[in-house]
């Protein structure tokens, strides 16, 4: 059984639609990764500025040691552009 204290204190992420529960408020972009079930050898992660769905437009991944974390954050993963071309 979840005890519901715990989970109202989680931050709620996506990333690529799926939906990651964090008990902290920083980690690392390879973490989420990890944790959404990309490895970060292979794909580059993105935070989603712009809160409309059809326009998914992502600058640069994220690359910083650390990320702030707020609830309802959305990321996407995406490959690497050398890994793209295989």
């Amino acid at each position: 059984m979840i005890e519901l204290s715990k989970v109202e204190r989680g931050n709620k992420v996506y990333v690529n639609d799926k939906v990651i529960v964090l008990d902290r408020d920083t980690i690392t972009a390879s973490e989420l990764l990890e944790m959404a079930g990309f490895s970060s050898l292979v794909y580059d992660i993105y935070l989603i500025q712009n809160k409309d769905k059809k326009n998914k437009k992502a600058n640069k991944p994220i690359i910083e040691n650390k990320i702030n974390i707020e609830t309802g954050m959305r990321f996407v993963a995406n490959l690497k552009s050398n890994y793209a071309h295989w």
